[in-house]
């Protein structure tokens, strides 16, 4: 067997590790813009004070579409709480989609985008996240 067919299991570790730096990072810099930039220190945004650290990722994905005003400012808030709604109560736990973390934003990301571009009942939303899932596992 060659060295470059084996894989190392601190490779994972290695990946878990970056994926969460990489989330944490932005994270971070989504709080410090909400906090230190004047734009979002009036009342119309002390919503997002409440956000968790899922709610703060995503709203920082969301802002591009508000800067290029794809959202309304009402619409970016519906979003990013309907967003995290939708990532804690239609996504299975992360052990049993076995997808990372990233990857779990990634399939909200993914039906976000299809969102914008049709309307989809609930159900839709449920089997469309399903079937991202198992593409997320057949690609990761």
């Amino acid at each position: 067997m060659s060295s470059s067919s084996q894989t190392n299991p601190n490779d994972t570790e290695i990946s878990i590790i970056n994926e969460q730096d990489e989330f944490s990072q932005v994270v971070c810099d989504g709080r410090n813009l909400l906090e230190n930039k004047a734009e979002f220190q009036t009342d119309e945004w002390v919503w997002t004070r409440d956000l968790d650290d899922g709610g703060i990722f995503i709203f920082s994905y969301l802002l591009f579409d508000y800067k290029q005003k794809v959202l309304s400012l009402p619409r970016l808030k519906e979003s990013v709480y309907t967003l995290n709604l939708l990532r804690h109560k239609m996504l299975p736990a992360r052990d049993k989609t076995g997808l990372p973390l990233l990857g779990e934003f990634q399939v909200i990301f993914t039906l976000y985008e299809r969102l914008k571009l049709e309307e989809m009942s609930w159900d839709a939303c449920e089997e469309y996240l399903k079937e991202q899932i198992a593409v997320h596992r057949e690609t990761n």
